[in-house]
């Protein structure tokens, strides 16, 4: 994998920005929990504070209402217990009951009803009336006979609320006295300017005694599937649920007449919720909301002030890695002064290495200049040596004499043809092991050792790019010399062909070296001479014990050849440059 991709991947997996969710979850999960849990309960309490207020307001609103039924019920058991129904004289009764309504404009009707259901005297002899009497007779005859009053309500031009209380006790019923109030009043009683409260009182057994609204609209108020008969009970009641129109809705019941009757409240419970703009589902994730903000708002903070200036710090880095030192210049914009101290920090450290590095160029161009100029004296020394020896073997008589001041001769100029390669290249570190051998070659056919008359023979080369290092030059290059004097001086053609001396320097990979050098054999047999110990011989062992290399000899019948296998020992700085 490339090295691109592994710093995409750490950054992807590692990267501030993504550090820093990490911490932010970790640090308002338990805000967010506790946050969850109160709005919960914040909630159940607002349920709860929502239910309590129905059932006051409920019985508020039904306050008037309850004064007024117990007003008139209080007439009612008032006349019950005078002697005025126990007359025979009927217009006296009608008289007395007429007095009360007309007296009052808070009911319409009165009336006294006998045991057997016979309107006896009324406020008015009408036959609305005489309906609206045995109306209530009948429905007492249905309900509770020990009841302590009974309710009705009767529809047409007097649509009134009915009222009735026993005369007599409950073994000796005598009648009934009934006081009817007007139903318009009784609905306008539970109006109330300001009230949000939807409310409705029935009786025992489910009846309609009241409503803030119409009779139609009854159906979409009460709850789904049920009527009101099932909320009659003696104890207040809290109910949830959807109405007849799918409405999520509460109800409170609270009884405001010894049980016989009742007063429902209803309204939406988003009214008083806690969060009306926003809604309950909203309140619930108003935690999500306040992490996921916190995140965005701790996201662009942290790389206004941190994560860009990181990110220019480490462009300054690569400008600088890359060779370019105009990152000594560079500002940050309004960074925050510990990131600040960081830059400065880092353009006073380029700043020194930029001077390091400068001075260290110009001590290794120093350094190159001397190293250059000591080889190009030693090599002119060994020119001059060279120069000298010539002069030598020019005046010298014996061709003994002659021979081995060549010989030191060739072995003089080895060296100073490493000197001149070193002089001349540009890289002194490593030597080119082919251009040194070439050299050589070209050396040794100028002094004459090789070029001569008697002993002209035919020279092929193969030398591979090898570089070595200066240490490795100097014997490769003497045992060079010597093999190829050694070469030449025994070579010879067979059978009459010309002789040949074949030099391969071959790279074998892993940094192994291999140095050949084979010559044709003669017709006549050189084994013993090359048998016999000599000093080119001896040389050459140790030129390649100097390389650390394995020393081969090839001997067989046409031809003869010598294999020197050496690594190229490189020394620490280049070892840890090649890393």
């Amino acid at each position: 994998m490339s090295e691109s991709k592994l710093e995409a991947m750490r950054s992807a997996t590692g990267g501030l920005a993504l550090r820093l969710i990490g911490v932010m979850t970790l640090a308002i999960l338990p805000l967010a929990l506790i946050s969850f849990y109160q709005t919960a309960q914040v909630m159940e309490e607002s349920d709860n504070l929502s239910e309590t207020v129905l059932l006051d307001r409920t019985e508020r609103a039904a306050s008037r209402e309850r004064e007024l039924i117990q007003q008139a019920i209080g007439a009612a058991k008032a006349l019950a217990e005078t002697e005025i129904v126990m007359v025979e004289d009927a217009n006296l009764c009608n008289g007395v009951l007429k007095s009360l309504v007309e007296g009052d404009n808070t009911y319409t009707m009165a009336g006294y009803i006998t045991a057997s259901g016979r309107v006896a005297c009324a406020s008015d002899t009408s036959d609305e009336i005489l309906r609206i009497g045995r109306d209530l007779f009948s429905k007492i005859q249905q309900s509770d006979p020990n009841a302590d009053f009974w309710s009705n309500t009767s529809a047409g031009p007097k649509a009134a609320l009915s009222l009735a209380v026993p005369v007599g006790s409950s073994s000796a019923r005598q009648g009934y006295v009934w006081i009817s109030i007007p139903y318009a009043l009784a609905n306008i009683m539970l109006q109330s300017e300001g009230n949000k409260v939807d409310l409705v009182i029935f009786d025992a057994t489910g009846a309609l005694l009241a409503a803030d609204f119409t009779e139609e609209e009854l159906v979409s108020f009460l709850p789904q599937g049920r009527s009101l008969s099932d909320f009659v009970q003696p104890n207040r009641q809290l109910y949830n649920g959807p109405n007849q129109n799918g409405e999520n809705r509460q109800f409170a019941v609270v009884p405001i007449m010894e049980d016989q009757a009742f007063v429902m409240g209803s309204w939406e419970p988003e009214q008083i919720a806690p969060f009306p703009l926003m809604g309950r589902v909203m309140a619930l994730y108003f935690p999500l909301l306040m992490w996921g903000i916190g995140i965005l708002v701790a996201y662009f903070g942290t790389h206004r002030l941190v994560i860009r200036h990181i990110q220019r710090l480490r462009v300054w880095m690569r400008l600088y890695a890359a060779g370019r030192s105009e990152v000594g210049s560079a500002r940050l914009d309004n960074a925050p002064e510990e990131l600040e101290a960081v830059a400065q920090a880092f353009r006073e450290m380029a700043q020194r290495l930029s001077e390091q590095e400068r001075q260290r160029a110009e001590d290794l161009t120093e350094k190159t200049t001397l190293l250059k100029e000591v080889h190009h004296r030693v090599k002119n020394n060994l020119q001059l040596i060279c120069s000298i020896m010539n002069m030598q073997v020019r005046n010298t008589r014996s061709d003994e004499a002659k021979r081995l001041l060549r010989r030191v001769q060739e072995r003089v100029m080895a060296l100073a043809a490493v000197h001149r390669y070193l002089y001349t290249a540009r890289k002194l570190s490593m030597v080119r092991a082919d251009l040194l051998l070439e050299d050589i070659i070209s050396q040794m056919v100028v002094v004459g050792g090789i070029d001569r008359l008697d002993s002209r023979v035919k020279i092929s080369t193969n030398f591979a790019n090898v570089e070595i290092t200066p240490e490795q030059s100097v014997p490769l290059s003497l045992l060079a010399t010597e093999a190829i004097t050694n070469a030449v001086k025994y070579c010879g053609g067979h059978q009459g062909q010309t002789g040949w001396i074949s030099l391969v320097l071959a790279d074998l990979g892993n940094d192994e070296v291999c140095f050949s050098i084979v010559n044709s054999k003669s017709d006549i047999d050189a084994t013993q001479i090359r048998d016999e110990p000599s000093l080119g011989h001896g040389l050459i062992k140790s030129f390649a014990s100097q390389l650390q290399g394995r020393f081969e000899v090839e001997d067989l019948d046409e031809r003869y050849g010598i294999h020197v296998t050496f690594d190229i020992m490189y020394d620490d700085e280049e070892e840890s440059q090649a890393a």
